[in-house]
């Protein structure tokens, strides 16, 4: 029987390599977005108009927490009879995640050697406080070396930055910097917390280069400061970097915007701070970095604040293949007095966060 491949994609691309080597019939795709196109001379359809009888593989990453979910679900609720999803056809066809390491997306590369350093690892799992950091190592690392679904490292439920398995023990109200805030998401769910009394929030600095999410990411502020008038908000429309500076931007990638090292070009060049001349008189405690791999640069700007007033740290390690381990070696040499934790807290290894938290109170 032959196939129709859902999501149009890079994932979608490496199940069709695969069948096509297989020599197993693929006649179309389902794709909401590019319904009524051409890909690879095979027609994309949507929901509504794909056949309901052929096979249906999924081939869209899930999310923690998004309708991505729910997508097989949907489609045998509209009548589609036999549908694999994601995780299901990645075991029936061996090799996808080694075909998509073929496009080095994120911390994925070609040759698996430059996505580990056994005596760099080996230092890190030493330093982990916890034996759940550990173990999230070792499967993240066997993943790697393996890009075998046996080996998938499962993301968890909690809630990202401020898991419940990671003991903050902040003796005073929270303040916070959010570098890369996107439109707000971590900003909301941290104020759901306050108003939980799980946490007790102060202030919220917010950092976002890109225009359009920079918009939304001030409306989002706005409307929380009318419920919530006792947090102080402020946003900035710029990168964090390791010192002030204009640099070229990627724009428009949503979550994915990033800056470009290189000549500065006007039409996409924007404007970076560091941490240390920014916030240094903010008496911070807790600083977040997502920001597409930029983070060691930030870390360098904001050196003095993590050695002088040493705040909670929550560091995505997953956007290049080194920030597994160089990440934490750069922070331990600025401040050794920090327990260090590992979480991975979406699918494919994604929102790979390292938390510092100082040793006794802060």
């Amino acid at each position: 029987m032959n196939y129709l491949i859902y999501g149009a994609g890079h994932f979608g691309e490496c199940f069709h390599r695969i069948l096509v080597q297989q020599n197993t019939p693929v006649s179309g795709w389902i794709d909401q977005r590019l319904a009524n196109q051409m890909k690879f001379d095979l027609p994309i359809f949507d929901e509504q108009t794909a056949d309901r009888n052929m096979n249906v593989i999924i081939a869209v990453t899930p999310l923690v927490n998004s309708n991505r979910e729910q997508i097989k679900e949907r489609l045998i609720e509209l009548g589609y009879k036999n549908v694999l999803g994601f995780f299901e056809a990645v075991q029936k066809f061996p090799g996808v995640f080694s075909q998509y390491a073929q496009l080095e997306h994120l911390w994925m590369r070609k040759n698996h050697d430059e996505m580990l350093d056994n005596t760099s690892i080996q230092w890190l799992r030493a330093r982990l406080e916890d034996n759940k950091s550990k173990n999230i190592l070792d499967k993240l690392c066997a993943f790697r070396g393996s890009l075998s679904i046996d080996d998938y490292p499962e993301p968890d439920r909690k809630v990202e930055y401020y898991p419940d398995d990671i003991p903050f023990n902040f003796q005073s109200p929270i303040r916070f910097i959010d570098c890369g805030a996107y439109t707000g998401d971590t900003v909301e769910a941290f104020v759901e917390l306050h108003k939980k009394n799980i946490i007790n929030l102060e202030h919220i600095a917010s950092f976002e280069p890109d225009t359009v999410n920079f918009k939304v990411l001030t409306n989002t502020q706005r409307e929380l400061k009318k419920q919530n008038p006792e947090i102080s908000f402020q946003a900035f429309p710029s990168g964090v970097w390791k010192c002030v500076d204009l640099l070229n931007f990627n724009q428009g990638q949503t979550s994915s915007s990033n800056i470009i090292q290189g000549e500065v070009i006007n039409d996409s060049s924007v404007s970076v701070i560091d941490l240390d001349s920014t916030c240094q008189a903010m008496d911070i405690n807790y600083i977040k970095m997502d920001i597409e791999g930029a983070e060691l640069a930030a870390l360098e700007g904001a050196r003095n604040l993590i050695q002088t007033q040493q705040p909670a740290l929550a560091i995505c390690v997953y956007h290049k293949p080194k920030d597994l381990w160089e990440l934490p070696q750069f922070i331990d040499k600025l401040q050794p007095n920090y327990n260090m934790y590992l979480r991975v807290h979406e699918h494919l290894g994604l929102s790979t966060v390292l938390y510092c938290i100082p040793k006794g109170s802060h």
